[in-house]
């Protein structure tokens, strides 16, 4: 049971791998399947290569876009921030050049009611003034340590970065900026003042950031620490990912991109971060402590119009590629099912078929004109073919007077056969009647003939009755010895009227065989029409032959013309077929030739026996009429010469017997001539 199941397998796997290897064959064999095959292959590659392309250019446009658009809004932001800064430093250095803050007449509360005013109207949260040593007049605290005082002290206006509380509740930035002596720019440093604008402005700056449904924005100084982030959280611990980086190596990407924000640089990249693929834009902020601003996003959040554009791409693709696919398949049964049965039509016809319809297009391009073709091509050479059998058959029938029934269907190279036809008629038909003449002229003769060796045969009777009374009447015997000379002397002249008609006859024979030679010339003329129809056709094959050789120089774009240079060539072979099969209908007419041939040397065969035959007749009727004149010369001699003319008379007995034969044998031969020419049916008009 395993094994038969075994087997079964075995046999499908065949079967299946036959079906694969026919399926190839077809789209490789045929016409049908070439364009298939090439037309899908080459839609399908341009349609998928112009959806790649596709695809890859909105991606890079995006991506371009993207970057483009990263980059201008990091600028914008660094800008916003510098901005703001900028605010924050000429409001702490105007408050610098306030001359009271720096006078010493000026009070305490006055100093401070001009913080606190300048405080509110610009929202604010703290401020102070110190005093050239670095203590809070209104507080008393002392700022000497720290960089911004040292700063200030020197004339600069500094901004420090985010100071963390000690218990990490609450964060701020202050800003510092020379007190004037009297409120002059340039002149003494009497003092420091700064200010602490709101706590969390850095941070609302990144949050109103917002490039995507998940992106975010954060600044960091150069050192690579976070000082500002929408998470509040990575600014109060401090995060930096370029020490992180060194122990953590899925930070390595992004640490990357911050050591070029250290640096000042502003650009464009992508990173991962928690296995999210991301994109950062960065650059610097102006006029402050070497800061960066940084905008990232996930990849996610904007390549869901890339996805989405890809994917209506891939419909398109799919759509246009099934639509090709009906486009072709109808484009191929439209070519090549007329191509495949046009030649399926020609095909037959080279096997002889001349019956078979021709299939009916309905299109009207080329494939109707190759239709009509081949409708045109079967329709002559069936009429051609049909014509040459009716006049053969008819001829092989012995009747000549037959006509060719379709002769609008010579054209071209084969009228050369209806005239070499026509050529084989003629000649037959007058050798023949040639020859039927000459057999009643023969006949004619023999008739004569048989009559003189009757007479003859009759006075050899009559001179046998005589001789026995010779001696009693030798007067009637002389007067019947003149009588004889004479019939010899007309017999003879008959005879030798015979012998010039035999004669005229054997001329005649001369006259077919040179006639018969015309037919075997006729023949020969056949062949060499069908050697130059053969030549034509093996022209037509390397021609195509050449042809498949440049359409294979010519590639892929040659593949069409080298199928129909196939088709031409395979057309060419069948042609060769067709003119095979011509060449065996007229060697069967030359053997007819050759059979009348033969007659026509039987015929003269036996006029020669009848021409030598008159010969003979003619020597006795000579002999005859020698023996008369001697009877006449030697009448007184008869007495003594009785027994010689016995003798004479019994020679003359036999020769008119055998004349007589002769003439019967003649007779017998004219009339089967007759009869055998009787057979044939003439063209009265030739």
């Amino acid at each position: 049971m395993k094994k038969k199941k075994l087997v079964n397998q075995g046999q499908e796997r065949v079967n299946k791998t036959r079906g694969i290897q026919g399926l190839k064959n077809y789209y490789h064999e045929t016409i049908k399947g070439k364009i298939t095959v090439s037309v899908l292959a080459l839609v399908i590659v341009s349609l998928s290569l112009l959806g790649i392309i596709a695809s890859a250019l909105n991606n890079h446009s995006t991506n371009s876009t993207l970057e483009r658009n990263m980059e201008a809004t990091a600028h914008v932001s660094a800008e916003r921030v510098e901005w703001e800064i900028t605010s924050y430093k000429n409001i702490a250095e105007d408050l610098g050049m306030t001359a009271r803050l720096s006078s010493d007449q000026a009070g305490l509360e006055d100093k401070k009611s001009i913080v606190e005013e300048r405080i509110k109207v610009n929202e604010l949260i703290d401020g102070d003034v110190l005093d050239i040593t670095g203590n809070s007049i209104f507080t008393g605290e002392n700022h000497a340590d720290t960089a911004y005082f040292q700063a200030a002290a020197e004339g600069q206006v500094y901004v420090t970065e985010p100071i963390i509380s000690e218990d990490q509740l609450s964060m701020e930035i202050r800003i510092a900026a020379p007190l004037w002596k009297d409120g002059v720019y340039g002149t003494e440093v009497a003092g420091v003042v700064y200010l602490v604008p709101e706590e969390n402005f850095l941070n609302d700056i990144m949050e109103a950031v917002n490039v995507s449904a998940n992106g975010s924005a954060y600044m960091m100084d150069s050192q690579g620490t976070v000082i500002a982030h929408e998470n509040d959280v990575l600014v109060k611990t401090k995060d930096n990912s370029v020490e992180a980086a060194k122990t953590d190596s899925s930070l390595k990407s992004l640490a990357k991109l911050e050591q070029k924000m250290m640096k000042g640089e502003s650009g464009f990249g992508t990173y991962r971060y928690g296995g999210v693929k991301k994109i950062m834009a960065y650059a610097p902020v102006e006029n402050s402590n070497n800061w960066s601003i940084a905008i990232t996003a996930p990849v996610s959040d904007f390549n869901m119009e890339t996805i989405a554009g890809i994917i209506i791409t891939i419909l398109i693709v799919i759509i246009s590629i099934a639509a090709a696919v009906f486009m072709v398949k109808k484009l191929a049964d439209d070519i090549g099912t007329p191509v495949r049965q046009c030649a399926q039509r020609l095909n037959t016809l080279a096997k002889g078929d001349l019956h078979t319809e021709v299939p009916q297009i309905s299109s009207r391009d080329e494939m109707l004109t190759l239709a009509n073709a081949t409708q045109e091509i079967v329709s002559g050479v069936k009429n051609i073919i049909g014509d040459v059998d009716y006049v053969l058959g008819e001829m092989s029938q012995n009747n000549f007077d037959v006509h060719f029934q379709k002769e609008d269907a010579y054209i071209g190279d084969y009228k050369g056969i209806m005239d070499a036809v026509r050529k084989i008629k003629y000649s037959l038909s007058e050798t023949l009647t040639h020859i039927r003449e000459s057999a009643d002229q023969v006949g004619l003769g023999a008739v004569q003939m048989a009559e003189s060796a009757q007479s003859l045969a009759e006075g050899a009777t009559d001179q046998a009755a005589s001789v026995e009374e010779l001696l009693a009447t030798a007067n009637n015997v002389a007067e019947q010895v003149q009588r004889n000379t004479e019939n010899a002397v007309s017999t003879s002249q008959k005879a030798m009227e015979v012998g010039s008609q035999a004669d005229t006859s054997r001329s005649y024979i001369a006259e077919m065989t040179g006639a018969m030679e015309k037919i075997s010339d006729a023949s020969k003329q056949i062949a060499n029409i069908i050697q130059t129809i053969e030549e034509i056709a093996d022209q037509t094959n390397l021609l195509s032959l050449n042809a498949s050789i440049e359409a294979a120089r010519a590639g892929e774009a040659g593949r069409g013309f080298a199928v129909v240079a196939g088709e031409i060539g395979h057309l060419a072979i069948q042609s060769t077929e067709s003119v095979e099969d011509t060449r065996k209908l007229i060697e069967a007419a030359l053997g007819e030739v050759e059979s009348g041939n033969r007659i026509a040397g039987e015929m003269a065969v036996a006029l020669q026996e009848v021409i030598e035959g008159m010969d003979g007749i003619v020597k006795a009727v000579e002999e005859v009429a020698e023996n008369s004149n001697e009877q006449n010369a030697s009448m007184h001699q008869i007495n003594e010469t009785i027994e010689i003319i016995s003798e004479v008379v019994q020679t003359n007995s036999a020769a008119a017997e055998q004349s007589s034969a002769t003439s019967q044998e003649l007779s017998a031969q004219a009339a089967e001539l007759n009869e055998m020419i009787g057979k044939f049916q003439f063209d009265e008009t030739t």
